[in-house]
């Protein structure tokens, strides 16, 4: 009976949102369009991003919020999270990228209007081109069985990650790989995890409010705590401060008598 309530509730919701699409002419990015830009964006080919980015634009990234505000900001951060994860694969080196994705989704929290937001997001996306553009010239691209570990583990943030699952992802010993993935990354295949994980933690503290603790679990550190000071040796403050200085209705939400866990 439970489930199928839920299931009923779920179809009920998916048959509104196609409606509220339908009449308000909220409609998705063609797939083909927006892979094309994301691998100009891997390519850094920053004048085919100009071109294809200027063809695409004007269509609304999905239906996310009846607030307009809100929804050009959720719009913004699903960009900037798949932006971002092309620009990695093509060569950008991980501490700037999130680097940047971070300063670019600090924009869209700041922004007063939509019209801000929308300003940001041919600017986002020709500066990841041109960072990839720039890693390029200065290093060799990363081989094929290293960009699979790397897309291994950013599928994968939610469970616990060994080298062994890697060995078997890519058919290598894990020992080759473990050399391997630092002489051609940079950084280990623990710490790649480690950024990997607290990026994510990063986006859910900004954009959600479940609990710390489940955000631990999910992401599946062995406890609360663990996940607390890794995540603090990553960025120099607990979860809760993060969450107090970044959630985006952080104010909205106290205004209203709630307050962050």
């Amino acid at each position: 009976m439970g489930t199928e309530m839920t299931e009923n509730g779920i179809e009920s919701a998916l048959s509104r949102e196609n409606f509220d699409r339908r009449e308000e002419q909220w409609l998705h990015v063609p797939y083909e369009e927006e892979l094309k830009l994301l691998e100009c964006v891997k390519n850094g080919d920053v004048e085919k991003v100009k071109i294809r980015f200027s063809d695409i634009f004007p269509i609304h990234e999905g239906h996310l919020s009846r607030d307009p505000h809100r929804q050009a900001i959720y719009a913004f951060v699903a960009s900037v999270t798949l932006v971002t994860r092309f620009a990695i694969e093509g060569g950008l080196d991980i501490e700037s990228a999130y680097s940047l994705s971070d300063a670019y989704i600090k924009s869209a929290d700041g922004a007063k209007n939509t019209d801000e937001v929308f300003a940001l997001f041919p600017k986002m996306t020709i500066d990841f081109s041109e960072k990839v553009r720039q890693a390029k010239r200065r290093s060799k691209p990363l081989p094929p069985v290293i960009r699979r570990c790397m897309e291994y583990i950013d599928s994968n943030l939610h469970y616990k990650i060994t080298l062994n699952d890697l060995g078997r992802e890519t058919g290598k010993n894990p020992s080759y790989l473990c050399v391997q993935f630092k002489n051609d990354v940079g950084i280990s295949v623990t710490e790649y995890i480690n950024r990997a994980k607290i990026n994510a933690a990063k986006q859910l503290l900004r954009d959600d409010d479940i609990p710390v603790s489940e955000i631990a679990a999910t992401l599946n550190f062995c406890s609360q705590s663990y996940f607390a000071k890794v995540f603090k040796q990553y960025t120099g403050e607990t979860p809760k401060d993060y969450r107090v200085r970044h959630f985006r209705t952080h104010s909205h939400h106290a205004e209203n008598g709630g307050g962050c866990r």
